[in-house]
């Protein structure tokens, strides 16, 4: 695994924060859910907060299978992996924050609240040096010259 790429990956996990997680429902179709970062431990470990009684943990019950999408203002992100139901007192108090608790008002010891550890397997980036701007003058110059644009990097990584 080239530490470039993995520092990339963490980078925009870190940056971005809200993503987009999807999952397969028992009905085979596809949901997905905006969810907050709370650790990204670029191992290939992503933390979230979630009820208990939410689609989301229902879905993984069915299948653990997820893919989880950041999009910043000039880098994407796509992890692939699994994700599992953790109920962690310890780890709740330690990744608990007040953004957190707007959400679950009750605190930490909600016994409602459990977390969402995403173990990712592979991820796929795309960065475009100077962000959006850049990236919008590169496909103006393609339409223009014809010429493919130049997006940026992309690269997929095995975790």
């Amino acid at each position: 695994m080239n530490e470039d790429d993995l520092r990339i990956v963490t980078d925009i996990a870190r940056d971005v924060r809200i993503a987009m997680i999807t999952s397969g429902n028992p009905d085979g179709k596809l949901t997905s859910h905006p969810m907050t970062t709370q650790q990204v431990d670029f191992d290939g470990t992503a933390w979230f907060f979630v009820s208990k009684d939410a689609d989301l943990v229902r879905n993984i019950a069915h299948d653990d299978q997820v893919n989880v999408a950041y999009s910043g203002s000039g880098s994407w992100l796509s992890l692939s992996g699994t994700g599992l139901v953790v109920d962690d007192e310890e780890r709740k108090k330690e990744l608990w924050n007040e953004l957190v608790e707007a959400w679950f008002p009750d605190g930490s010891d909600d016994p409602n609240v459990v977390l969402l550890k995403v173990n990712a397997d592979s991820a796929e980036y795309w960065s475009s040096p100077g962000g959006k701007p850049r990236a919008l003058f590169e496909m103006a110059k393609a339409r223009l010259t014809g010429k493919e644009p130049n997006p940026g990097h992309n690269d997929t990584v095995t975790l």
